[in-house]
């Protein structure tokens, strides 16, 4: 994919350099500068999320949001250990506050904790469709990201993507049940 990137990109450049050759310094240094002021405005929201995060697994909210999604998690998961259903709990939380990068690291702990083989188990594909088509009530990062760019109404976001997200997770879960069966 890498290779595929720096193909279109190092097309793209050429391309430019033929057309406007005394623009393609402007557009680069126009890029890279509205890169870095996206980035920066991403990582004061992630810091945001990761902290309260953390805060709630001190204060044991993650253990009590596994217990409240231990029902959904089984079926989804089937047996699953404690450690792991609570970094899969952390995850779905993560996905529903709309903290998509947020959600990474617990999803990888809980692969670490629930994967043990070279090939994908049935708990390994769900969580992976879970994690990508996640349901979000509060797509926090999307409306971060069109809040810091000038949007006139961020949050106009919240209902077409929560029927999206809703949409795309029945889909995926339906595959895997059909693609693995049902949870043992």
């Amino acid at each position: 994919m890498n290779i595929l990137w720096t193909i279109i990109t190092a097309t793209a450049l050429a391309a430019l350099t033929f057309v406007d050759p005394q623009g393609v310094l402007g557009v680069c240094l126009d890029s890279c500068s509205q890169a870095v002021t996206t980035a920066l405005s991403l990582c004061g929201i992630y810091c945001l999320w990761m902290g309260m995060f953390e805060v709630a697994d001190r204060c044991r909210l993650v253990q009590g949001l596994a217990k409240c999604l231990s029902k959904l998690n089984k079926f989804l998961y089937g047996k699953i250990d404690k450690v792991a259903e609570q970094y899969i709990s952390l995850n779905f939380a993560s996905n529903l506050l709309g903290v998509g990068n947020a959600a990474t690291p617990s999803a990888i702990a809980a692969i670490k904790q629930t994967e043990h083989a070279e090939t994908l188990s049935r708990t390994g594909a769900m969580l992976f469709v879970v994690n990508a088509t996640g349901v979000q009530l509060l797509p926090t990062t999307v409306i971060g990201l069109r809040a810091s760019l000038g949007s006139v109404n961020p949050s106009d976001i919240i209902l077409p993507n929560l029927i999206a997200t809703v949409i795309t997770s029945i889909v995926g879960v339906a595959l895997v049940f059909c693609a693995y069966g049902r949870a043992k």
